[in-house]
């Protein structure tokens, strides 16, 4: 049931964002959780800039059988480097285009709830963080953290 779960509701998730109109008009639908092998992710393996990751599913198994609703928790990751114009000139800062893109994930999926492959999920965002990103000096980092409901259909 708990891996069942996990799965379900990580799809149920990308599925949502990736149908969201505002999101889909700032970040490339295969940039939202590329996988290898896919149009997200360049020929070296390396993920294409900006992108939005889902990482550290946990499920809460709640309800009768545990398998009436279960909560289930996540984070979405935003990543972003500064966008430049085609000279090359600096048009938003990568602090500016991640703290964007993380508004947007949190606007596309906070309180809505969504039906997909016959289960029902509500979707509420905790908290969101920007940072700087640890790994790559010129970018920075929002977190959403995700609390979804899935009740079975």
């Amino acid at each position: 049931m708990a891996n069942d779960i996990l799965r379900a509701t990580e799809r149920a998730c990308i599925v949502c964002l990736k149908a969201d109109a505002p999101l889909a008009a700032i970040i490339a639908k295969t940039s939202i959780d590329p996988q290898p092998g896919t149009a997200g992710v360049d020929v070296d393996g390396y993920t294409i800039w900006p992108f939005i990751t889902l990482e550290g599913t946990q499920a809460i198994p709640s309800g009768r059988g545990c398998s009436a609703r279960s909560d289930v928790t996540f984070q979405l990751h935003s990543f972003a480097k500064a966008r430049k114009n085609s000279a090359g000139a600096m048009i938003e800062t990568a602090r500016d285009h991640a703290g964007k893109i993380n508004t947007a994930v949190v606007e596309a999926i906070h309180n809505h709830a969504f039906t997909v492959a016959g289960r029902r999920y509500k979707f509420a965002v905790t908290s969101s963080r920007l940072m700087k990103d640890g790994g790559e000096s010129d970018a920075y980092h929002g977190i959403a953290f995700v609390r979804a409901r899935a009740f079975q259909g």
